[in-house]
């Protein structure tokens, strides 16, 4: 039986600390000598003896350096006793282990920021040609990544003023990680970027001065965890290609975001839209979680940003959200880089927090934006940025932010064009079938049309036409079966199989949506490549329903869509589905286009056109009689609100520490627990959710009790196939990964969501169904524990994963996704008081599985 060594799991780097080994006190015989052993953990999780030669005797010290700085290390005692009788081999075992992870003895800080042109006669000195260094000295922040950017000085005398060069900030940023001499270094080639920054160098001018001069003047910032931490003091003057010696004297202009980038308010109001010839950004908007537009919130709301593009899909872009100001806009939160997916796609969003809302304000007293804010948006076109074009910002298109809600609460709808009329009887009055829609239905249809440039009433009598003047979201055949492998069709426009493979959703969660989140995919399906560009009649966009290869042919009135005449080719049997499969077996399944008089068989293109008309003339007689905005005519049909989900554990909450007690609130520990490569890079396959040992563990959503296993480190495990899919989908949540640069990932990239899902719950102390038990939603199966930590923890949790294969362990992150969008479990900072004192009380003490294995 193993003993206990004794002494600081958590040294502070720097410091010498002593560690004892107590052995057990089942221990039999004359003491052995002790030898220590030290183990660094690896990015794979495997441990790397670095002991070198061991020490010796029952007391040792150890003194981390700071390149141990947040490292886990093990040390091992190791007893060699000697036989007991002349000639008897000596034997080893171990008598005791422990974990380590050291941390500071400083507070971490960036101590200074230099900038410099090395290797030159002058180091503050250069030209265009140049490469600059920037470093960041720092105390106690080893393998930390530092972010730097580069600003030109248009401020005065010596140093920097913040609300003057608050827009000469270059979009680039460069990113080092602190080397174990303290100093993180990036190289600035100022001759990638020459004509972006020449631009804004010349932009904006130094106070009295009608140009920039002879030299164009450059510091950087040094910025930790999104804080700007120092700036370097002396500047490098670059020599100014443009400079021909003009006059002085001339006031310095009103700064702006980029020039360079184009710039968006929300909802309408925009400037005019300036083509780019390799790519541009058509618009982008302020949007809640639902999709719906915003033009009004308050701090502590959520707001995403949808983005319109055309040929951009696969390019990168970064967004900018900017206080606007008559005199100067103020950013108060810049986005990572995003890669388009889609020419329409949505952003994962921030929420509007105090600290946000504070960076517009500009002075602490007597400032009108302490109580209210507008906000606008500027996209930068990481890939194109020297082509994008400018947008205007005005009052009417700009986001109002309250410091408080006021009581009116958030409005997401527009603003009226004039005092005390309703927005849909001004502008939705002639829209087609608008009685049989909600106000926002109708706002969101003449959106999508605007922005791909069709008619909203031929949207609309499509829609008609495939729901039967219902518009119910849940139609069609596909939720009699609810099989994704079979044909069978759904919602709005009646989407099938491979149009939803095309969309890259299921059919499940489209069925699962309401009208205004389905459609977000009827707009994606308008820029499918067999449709896109080619709905010029009422006829090619019924035709982009029907029979998507024939859109673009509404003008030809004598073109055959369907012949029950084609031959059909087979192979092995079975018919080869190819276009005269589907042309001949069209026409069959298309009776109501049935119409000729002289040569049957046969679908022309007027026949369709025929049949669209009727709906179209239809949805005359149903426009809006009486405009009564968001009251009488709301007929939104909400998708079947059920409790058929229930979390794994009661009041969810993510751990903060690991399980030797390492971690807390502000470390690595809050992102230890997530999943993805969350653990200095090595993988963690789940979520872990803390909860104290003996606590119902419960099924989330209906399904078959398809495994229960003893596992090692996971200890008593069970598996549940899902039966509710529809539920499990109708739960997901818009998450946003709270720790993607330490990791954490949505999920990987075999994970299938039209297969079979499991969900898999370890560390049980006890399992109270068998294998093959049906159970439902709220079904308590286990109590929560600690097995399979032969140890024992000092952060006691459920770890709950969700794959798409029969049994994933041991699969590392494959056919995975991330828990976090469907467990509403508390980050780190969502977490009270109470909730963090108690894990960091637990962690204090180490514990044990009672149970064993079974």
């Amino acid at each position: 039986m193993t003993g206990t060594i004794i002494g600081n799991q958590n040294p502070l780097v720097g410091t010498t600390y002593t560690y004892e080994i107590k052995p057990s006190g089942l221990s039999f015989g004359l003491k052995g000598d002790y030898e220590w052993y030290l183990f660094k953990k690896q990015k794979n999780g495997s441990w790397k003896d670095i002991t070198g030669k061991p020490k010796t005797g029952e007391k040792v010290t150890y003194n981390f350096g700071e390149i141990a700085l947040g490292i886990e290390f093990q040390m091992k005692v190791y007893e060699t006793k000697k036989g007991l009788l002349p000639g008897l081999p000596s034997t080893s075992e171990l008598a005791g282990s422990c974990v380590l992870i050291p941390t500071s003895n400083k507070v971490p800080k960036i101590d200074k920021v230099v900038l410099f042109n090395r290797g030159a006669k002058d180091v503050n000195k250069a030209s265009y040609r140049d490469t600059l260094i920037a470093q960041a000295h720092c105390i106690a922040m080893f393998n930390k990544e530092i972010e730097f950017h580069l600003w030109e000085d248009d401020a005065p005398g010596k140093g920097h003023d913040a609300s003057i060069n608050k827009n000469n900030r270059h979009t680039r940023s460069y990113k080092a990680r602190v080397n174990e001499k303290g100093i993180a270094e990036v190289s600035i080639p100022l001759m990638s970027d020459e004509k972006i920054l020449r631009q804004m160098a010349n932009q904006f001018l130094m106070k009295g001065d009608r140009n920039e001069g002879a030299n164009h003047e450059y510091y950087v910032t040094a910025t930790y965890s999104g804080q700007i931490q120092g700036a370097s003091q002396v500047n490098v003057d670059v020599a100014n290609p443009d400079y021909k010696g003009q006059p002085q004297n001339q006031p310095k202009p009103k700064p702006q975001p980029e020039k360079h980038t184009p710039k968006f308010p929300a909802g309408q109001g925009g400037g005019p839209k300036q083509p780019d010839p390799k790519g541009n950004i058509i618009e982008a908007v302020f949007i809640d979680d639902k999709g719906n537009e915003l033009s009004k919130v308050a701090v502590g709301d959520k707001v995403r940003v949808r983005i319109h593009s055309k040929n951009m899909v696969g390019k990168h872009i970064q967004y900018v959200v900017w206080e606007y100001d008559t005199t100067s806009n103020d950013e108060v939160y810049r986005s990572g880089n995003i890669k388009i997916p889609a020419d329409v796609c949505d952003t994962s969003g921030f929420v509007i927090t105090k600290d946000i809302f504070g960076k517009g304000i500009d002075s602490p007293i007597g400032d009108p934006d302490s109580g209210t804010q507008n906000y606008f948006i500027e996209i930068i076109s990481k890939d194109l940025s020297a082509e994008s074009q400018k947008f205007g910002v005005n009052s009417e298109g700009l986001m109002q932010v309250e410091k408080v809600k006021s009581a009116a609460g958030v409005q997401n709808t527009q603003k009226p064009d004039k005092p005390g009329s309703c927005i849909c009887q001004e502008q939705y009055k002639d829209l087609i079938w608008g009685g049989k829609v909600s106000c926002e239905f109708r706002k969101k249809v003449f959106q999508i049309s605007k922005r791909a440039g069709i008619d909203p009433n031929n949207l609309m009598a499509a829609m008609a036409h495939e729901t039967g003047g219902t518009f119910d979201p849940t139609c069609g055949t596909f939720k009699k079966k609810k099989n994704e492998d079979e044909e069978g069709y759904v919602g709005l426009l009646q989407i099938g199989k491979d149009a939803a493979t095309d969309l890259k959703i299921t059919r499940t969660e489209l069925l699962a949506m309401d009208q205004i989140k389905q459609l977000d995919y009827i707009e994606k399906y308008l820029y499918l490549p067999l449709v896109r560009g080619k709905l010029n009649t009422l006829t090619d966009f019924y035709l982009a329903v029907l029979f998507p290869v024939d859109c673009g042919k509404g003008n030809q009135p004598n073109h055959i869509v369907f012949d029950d005449s084609l031959p059909i080719s087979y192979k092995n049997g079975k018919a080869i589905k190819n276009l005269n499969y589907w042309r001949n077996v069209g026409y069959a399944a298309n009776p109501s286009f049935h119409k000729e008089a002289k040569e049957k068989g046969k679908t022309y293109v007027w026949e369709i056109a025929e049949n669209i008309k009727i709906w179209y003339d239809k949805g005359k007689q149903n426009k809006v009689q009486k405009f009564t905005c968001q009251n009488a005519q709301e007929t939104k049909l909400e998708p079947v609100k059920t409790n058929k989900w229930h979390d794994p554990v009661d009041n969810p909450i993510c751990t903060l520490y690991m399980q030797s007690g390492g971690g807390g609130k502000g470390t690595i520990g809050e992102h230890w627990g997530l999943f993805g490569n969350t653990r200095n890079g090595s993988k963690h396959q789940g979520l872990d959710l803390f909860v104290i040992p003996g606590s119902n563990v419960y099924a989330c959503v209906k399904g078959i009790v398809h495994k229960v296993k003893w596992h090692a480190g996971y200890g008593n495990t069970m598996t549940i196939k899902i039966i509710d899919k529809e539920s499990f989908f109708n739960h997901k949540r818009d998450y946003s990964l709270l720790y993607p640069s330490n990791g954490e990932i949505n999920q990987s990239s075999n994970f299938d969501k039209t297969k079979d899902i499991f969900l898999f719950y370890a560390h049980l102390e006890q399992v109270l169904v068998e294998e093959g038990t049906e159970v439902n939603a709220g079904k308590v199966i286990a109590k929560s524990g600690v097995s399979g930590v032969e140890k024992g923890t000092c952060a006691p949790h459920l770890h709950f994963e969700i794959f798409t294969t029969v049994y994933a362990v041991g699969m590392g992150l494959n056919y995975r996704c991330n828990p976090g969008f469907y467990i509403h479990f508390k980050a780190p900072h969502e977490q009270s008081e109470n909730e963090l004192n108690l894990q960091k009380e637990t962690a204090k003490t180490r514990i044990k599985n009672l149970y064993g294995k079974k």
